[in-house]
């Protein structure tokens, strides 16, 4: 209990000292750790959003830290979307937002997610559909129904996120949701959202009219 207190006295920089830190290497990587929470504007989220090559332009550090670093916020995703993903239903954009917002959250890459559900609108499956660049993804139309019908499933949701916080869809996200609900349509099968995520917020087709 003792040790518990004194874990939520420690600072933001002191925590990650502690997590991320060789106490052999003391007090030299201390004083690297510093510098990179400094560097990243003292926050969490600045940091999450690194890579790997972000943190070594960083003077000082090396890769075993900075893979440490990663490893920690990927702790951390999974830790929290193994409790999101207890939710066994979709009845909302809300819910798909809550659903894979973790996963999605400080990236400064696009992916692509799509939500498989029965008709009750169970999951059934989440499936990675691809990972992009800072600017675009690629989403393989073939492999959307292959796996759809695959699962068994009657309707699914599209998901991907936006880097660079923008929340309306670009015209090559408008083309591809009017392209797979055309297409599903005609295997009796529907597309119930595209949900486009940011840091912010997210950007609903459905709820928006667009479907």
């Amino acid at each position: 209990m003792k040790q518990e207190k004194s874990l939520q006295r420690l600072s933001d920089a002191e925590l990650l000292i502690l997590v991320c830190g060789e106490p052999k290497q003391q007090p030299k990587q201390d004083t690297v750790l510093e510098r990179t929470w400094r560097w990243h504007q003292k926050n969490w989220r600045t940091l999450a959003k690194s890579t790997e090559w972000d943190l070594l332009e960083i003077y000082g550090l090396d890769a075993h830290t900075a893979k440490r670093i990663l490893g920690l916020f990927e702790i951390s995703r999974r830790y929290q979307s193994a409790e999101v993903r207890q939710k066994c239903s979709i009845k909302t954009s809300k819910d798909v937002y809550d659903l894979l917002q973790v996963q999605l959250a400080d990236l400064d890459h696009e992916q692509f997610f799509v939500l498989y559900l029965n008709y009750s609108n169970q999951i059934i499956d989440i499936t990675q559909l691809s990972i992009g660049g800072r600017h675009s993804t690629i989403a393989d139309a073939k492999r959307i129904f292959q796996q759809a019908l695959r699962c068994a499933a009657t309707g699914f949701v599209l998901c991907h996120n936006h880097p660079s916080g923008q929340c309306k869809p670009s015209a090559q996200d408008q083309s591809l949701t009017k392209d797979i609900k055309d297409f599903a349509k005609l295997i009796d099968m529907k597309l119930l959202d595209h949900v486009i995520f940011t840091d912010n917020g997210y950007f609903s087709f459905a709820d928006e009219g667009l479907l």
